[in-house]
């Protein structure tokens, strides 16, 4: 089945029908859905395959798996069981789709632990970071939905642990336009989801004032190199008078980062990024940043459709890239 926008009636009739789902939209949209065999999660913007990208705040985004895996199941996490419990819980065959609420704890928790679990590579984990429209920032709070009971839930995750069959495997793949630039080497002194000092060039500065004086686009984020894989941390914020720079993932304090180099056409970087063999593709999401900074409303992502979300996960969260989950034989 094809991944996309639907109507709640049409919706339900997955549902009913015991279809294995993960669904994206509108907490009062999500609401009037039955229960059944889904996992949900908050945002209104979308890549759709018809119309691009998309804000839509009365269907809801349908991702299918049901004619490629062979049983799943739903489980909800706390944050103290985010890490090791929910990865333990994976099929070794198969793979699972996370969703997590923003601005909650449980997304910090993720994002700064599960990375050190050695067993995380083992089994293909994607998912996304729910979240609200931009301008209801501060006034709605993200959410996820547990679709097996109907719970709604802004402080736990909620997964879609999926197997496959015997004779088939899922790989994950990243779309990222952004890579290190030649600029200054930046380090930090923790882990954390924001920061006031840091190295610049193995000296000590202030973050934020680096900002402020040297103009720096906050629309490029920070770069660091994972075995030759670029993956990026988006600015949230920049404050002069705290002297705070907010990320939307945490920076690390064994990476080392450089400012993204600039792009001049980004939509022309990112559809010259995307892979040319979709033949195996299951489901993606993209970051809403994107949808916002390369201006995404109406075009199309090659044939990449999903939600756009504000942190996606690949293993680890990442910002600022589009996530593939592809089933090979």
């Amino acid at each position: 089945m094809e991944n996309k926008l639907m109507s709640v009636q049409e919706t339900n009739q997955l549902i009913n029908s015991g279809h294995i789902l993960v669904i994206a939209g509108e907490e009062e949209v999500l609401n009037k859905l039955n229960t059944g065999d889904w996992i949900g999660g908050t945002i209104p913007y979308f890549m759709n395959g018809e119309s691009g990208g998309v804000v839509d705040q009365e269907q809801v985004f349908v991702t299918d798996f049901t004619a490629v895996v062979a049983q799943a199941k739903i489980q909800v996490y706390n944050e103290e069981q985010i890490t090791k419990t929910m990865l333990e819980d994976r099929f070794k065959d198969g793979f699972s789709y996370v969703l997590l609420p923003a601005f909650s704890s449980i997304h910090q928790t993720y994002a700064l632990k599960t990375g050190e679990e050695p067993t995380l590579f083992d089994v293909p984990t994607m998912g996304w970071i729910t979240g609200v429209h931009l301008d209801d920032i501060g006034t709605k709070t993200p959410k996820v939905i547990n679709g097996k009971t109907g719970e709604v839930l802004s402080d736990k995750g909620c997964v879609l642990h999926c197997q496959l069959p015997t004779d088939k495997y899922g790989e994950l793949s990243i779309v990222n336009i952004y890579e290190q630039g030649l600029g200054d080497k930046i380090t930090f002194k923790e882990d954390d989801f924001s920061c006031s000092d840091c190295w610049i060039n193995g000296e000590p500065a202030n973050l934020a004032d680096y900002y402020v004086k040297n103009e720096i686009d906050v629309s490029l984020p920070l770069v660091a190199d994972y075995s030759g894989a670029s993956i990026n941390v988006s600015i949230q914020s920049v404050d002069a008078e705290t002297g705070k720079v907010a990320f939307f993932a945490p920076v690390l304090n064994t990476r080392e980062y450089h400012i993204a180099k600039p792009i001049d056409d980004l939509y022309a970087a990112f559809c010259g990024d995307l892979p040319e063999d979709t033949s195996g593709v299951v489901c993606s999401c993209n970051c809403v940043l994107n949808y916002v900074n390369i201006g995404m409303k109406g075009k199309l992502s090659g044939k990449f459709t999903g939600p756009f979300t504000f942190g996606e996960i690949a293993y680890v969260l990442v910002n600022q890239t589009m996530v593939v989950l592809s089933i090979h034989e």
